[in-house]
């Protein structure tokens, strides 16, 4: 008997890219690799070298070139041959996007929409509704339950690739796909299947290699590669709770594990692994063998990591997700997306709307300002947790133009223990994430002002003031070396979100709390108390 190794890495794809948000949605993965992927595969067919030098200089990390590694550029062509058909819903389903919406824009007047349907190209008939909004604006709205069981949803385009140590370098996930090599082993199977729930409880539970190997169905050829993966060495039992205190574990980003004696809840999972190049931190190891919930703040692929999620989706009770508004185009359904990757119990929480955790948990959802680019998108929240009287505030990318937000929340927060706070105070321009799904390419100044940014020292610091925060820490800026492949980041001091953690810990000081940069390891134990007057 075995156990999956703590530095063994599944990387889910879609049609050999990984699976983001973005693509995982059927109506957004067709503009993404419409707009986005297969130029990108073009542009680097066109010209390889001008990729190979963009790759090698270290300030374009994360720009859209294309790192082929030993595949080179047949490898490429094939990617692009392969998706031309193999993503062909996909790519319909997109051009009918378009071609509904040139229909509104001619011939949506203000009257009754009800002609217009018969008008609808095929690939979208059935999935999206005809409305207007209250200035008589047409818009779509989709049925994204009825997309996840339609062709554009392509669970056979689906794929775990796996390596049984971490690829250190690899090249930034989003702009390069994954081509088969030489030590890489690929499974194709569909996300939902409960499969992958019996080769990930190998984390923890001992499984027969063999018999694992013949559910998936893998010929000789594969069974070296998929027998590398496991090791007879069975992992360190976890690190218990003491009873009567709260135990908050930083795991890198904004990866956060709260845990007392019977109960644990992981907050935007992005974990590390074994052997991934990175100092003495927390990895996949660490984590409990059973979690009540896991927490998702928003959709943004640094927090909604699905290489995290698949994995603890056989141990996890419950995922909690921020409320959708249901059916825009740059708004997917977290909870839709979820259950069509077979994740059965999820749940959605609105604004101010709480749920139990574990026996001595709860998760309150607050409003979440900020970072999204002044776009429409509700599928967002700042959760609270409480713990045995401690209160826990996860401000993750917030940013707080109107200071009045939470100055109306104050009786439903409190006094909070420790407030969580990310100072992305530069942030990537509207189009780096959301580009292939805008109907038009934003202007220079749109696009420079709409950045997706967080808070400053300033605004963190007025958040302290309002939550009457006892401690400050600052997280989820992408610095740690292991995680550079999907966050784009990394760990320079003369960065201006470093300084900014660095002004805030004077300010805090100034004021007789503690502010504190978290980097790749941190533990705080919470005595148990009687809880703060609300």
């Amino acid at each position: 008997m075995s156990f999956l190794r703590a530095g063994a890495v599944p990387q889910p794809l879609i049609h050999r890219w990984y699976a983001s948000p973005f693509l995982l949605a059927p109506h957004t993965g067709g503009l993404s690799f419409r707009n986005q992927l297969l130029p990108s595969l073009e542009s680097y067919l066109a010209d390889p070298e001008l990729h190979a030098r963009a790759v090698a200089d270290p300030d374009m990390y994360g720009a859209p070139y294309i790192d082929a590694g030993p595949a080179g550029p047949p490898g490429v062509e094939a990617l692009l041959a392969d998706t031309l058909v193999g993503a062909r819903p996909r790519l319909d389903l997109a051009d009918a996007i378009d071609q509904a919406l040139v229909l509104l824009d001619e011939r949506a007047t203000g009257s009754s929409l009800d002609s217009l349907y018969a008008d609808v190209p095929e690939p979208l008939r059935g999935y999206v509704e005809l409305v207007y909004d209250t200035a008589h604006r047409p818009h779509l709205r989709f049925f994204e339950a009825l997309l996840y069981r339609g062709p554009a949803f392509e669970p056979d385009a689906q794929a775990v690739s796996f390596t049984a140590t971490p690829e250190i370098g690899q090249p930034f996930l989003y702009s390069s796909p994954i081509l088969p090599r030489p030590g890489r082993l690929d499974i194709s199977l569909p996300f939902a299947s409960e499969h992958w729930d019996a080769l990930f409880a190998a984390r923890t539970e001992p499984v027969d290699v063999s018999e694992l190997a013949a559910r998936f169905e893998l010929g000789p050829e594969a069974l070296p590669l998929f027998t590398s993966l496991f090791t007879d060495v069975a992992p360190a039992p976890h690190d218990t709770v003491e009873p009567g205190s709260v135990r908050t574990r930083y795991f890198g980003h904004a990866s956060v594990l709260v845990e007392t004696s019977s109960s644990a809840v992981l907050l935007d999972p992005l974990i590390g692994y074994e052997g991934d190049g990175g100092p003495d931190h927390f990895t996949i190891a660490d984590l409990p063998a059973k979690l009540d919930a896991v927490i998702i703040s928003h959709a943004h692929p640094d927090h909604f990591s699905l290489e995290a999620l698949l994995q603890l989706r056989g141990r996890t009770t419950n995922i909690i997700v921020p409320r959708s508004s249901g059916g825009s185009i740059q708004d997917p359904s977290l909870k839709m997306m979820l259950q069509a990757l077979g994740f059965p119990r999820v749940y959605e929480l609105g604004e101010l709307e709480s749920l139990p955790a574990g026996p001595d948990m709860e998760v309150v959802a607050l409003p979440f300002v900020g970072e999204h680019a002044d776009l429409d998108i509700r599928t967002k929240m700042v959760p609270m947790v409480r713990a045995l009287g401690r209160t826990f505030l996860f401000a993750t990318d917030v940013a707080l133009p109107e200071p009045a937000f939470y100055d109306r929340l104050a009786e439903v927060v409190g006094e909070v223990d420790a407030l969580f706070i990310g100072l992305e105070c530069v942030g990537a321009p509207l189009s780096w994430l959301y580009g292939s799904i805008l109907r038009s390419l934003p202007t220079h100044q749109q696009n420079q002002s709409r950045r997706m940014i967080g808070s400053d020292a300033s605004m963190a610091d007025a958040l302290a003031v309002q939550t009457r925060a006892r401690r400050v820490f600052v997280y989820a800026m992408g610095l740690e070396s292991w995680l550079k492949n999907r966050t784009g980041g990394e760990f320079d001091p003369e960065s201006e979100q470093v300084r900014e953690s660095g002004l805030l810990s004077k300010i805090c000081e100034e004021r007789g709390i503690s502010s504190e940069l978290l980097y790749q390891k941190a533990e705080f134990q919470w005595p148990a108390t009687e809880g703060r007057s609300r």
